[in-house]
């Protein structure tokens, strides 16, 4: 008969509360089961790869589960790809469980039929003790990816391949910004779910790599995540007096040694973060992007001025890697 069980999280877990996409709104994060049964249907995409699977209960009955997991384009990365797991396939998922009693897991772990352990939501499997390397890349890719980084104009991952996102650092939430976080319904409020890209500062706060690219009197910074394009004007002291508002902004940078000093205003995106966090008109965001002396780490802090959202200026920190060879793939978000 197949099985369903619960098992303690283990310690390292805990306090893992801000997943990507704010999963830990929507699963307990605390709490792992493990699902098995047969695939029914398999959803190969970004933002996330979903699939279905039918599970016998104890008493013969069967079970519909909507199953949940990384990225595409993250799974590739690691070598995954979608020709692993078919309709049919006998397979198990280990995860964090619907917070809201549907029959819904976040996916941490596939085993498939031969016992092989494939970690399906990378950040999260690393912290259960799985290894998590990525795939080679050619040679020649690796090559021209040298040969062309030139300072802070090249492709950057994050830390790690498991995806850790910039840190809490300082978030001084008003009263009405945590009221907005309480009533918050991922299931229905979350733009991802029909692939409404994020804006600025949201849009920073993901696992994707990210380029930079020089056109002179701007910088193009090319994130992987939703296709998304920021313009960074470098030959502007002030910005537009009626300028339009969009979700990345407007953004204008200056240099201050090897730092890249980028200020954006006219940000129109409603939310601040991935768990609800209400973002007002006025928001300002400062960022600084410091180029390590050996140019393989881009240390990163943003500060943020909201009056409706931070009762004092908020501070996030974080940093990239430079991983010869990556690149920023298409990203094509699809929804159902």
């Amino acid at each position: 008969m197949l099985r369903f069980y619960f098992v303690l999280l283990l310690s390292s877990l805990i306090g893992f509360a801000q997943a990507h996409h704010g999963a830990a709104q929507s699963y307990d994060v605390d709490t792992l089961i493990t699902v098995e049964g047969e695939i029914l249907s398999v959803s190969w995409r970004n933002p996330h790869v979903t699939m279905e699977l039918q599970r016998t209960d104890e008493v013969g009955g069967t079970e519909l589960w909507q199953i949940e997991a990384s990225t595409a384009n993250r799974l590739e990365r690691i070598g995954i790809s979608r020709d692993v797991v078919s309709v049919g396939s006998k397979v198990a998922f280990t995860g964090a469980p619907s917070r809201h009693g549907l029959n819904a897991l976040a996916a941490w772990i596939m085993t498939l039929e031969n016992g092989q352990e494939l970690p399906i939501w990378p950040q999260r499997a690393r912290r259960m003790g799985r290894t998590v390397d990525l795939a080679p890349v050619d040679t020649a890719i690796v090559e021209a990816s040298t040969a062309n980084a030139n300072g802070i104009f090249r492709v950057w991952s994050r830390p790690d391949i498991s995806g850790q996102l910039l840190e809490g650092g300082y978030l001084p939430f008003t009263e009405e910004a945590l009221m907005a976080q309480e009533g918050w319904n991922p299931l229905v409020d979350d733009l991802v779910l029909r692939c409404i890209a994020r804006g600025m500062p949201s849009i920073m706060n993901n696992p994707q790599p990210m380029e930079f690219i020089d056109n002179g009197s701007s910088i193009v910074l090319r994130i992987e995540e939703w296709d998304a394009e920021r313009v960074i004007h470098l030959d502007q002291d002030e910005f537009p007096v009626n300028g339009s508002a969009s979700g990345l902004g407007y953004s204008i940078g200056r240099w201050e040694d090897n730092t890249l000093v980028v200020n954006t205003t006219h940000i129109n995106d409603p939310y601040f973060d991935d768990i609800g966090t209400p973002q007002g008109d006025s928001s300002v965001v400062e960022e600084r992007f410091t180029l390590s002396e050996d140019e393989t780490r881009l240390d990163y802090e943003s500060i943020h001025v909201d009056p409706e959202t931070f009762t004092d200026a908020a501070r996030q920190t974080g940093y990239w890697n430079w991983i010869p060879g990556e690149q920023v793939k298409p990203y094509n978000c699809t929804v159902d």
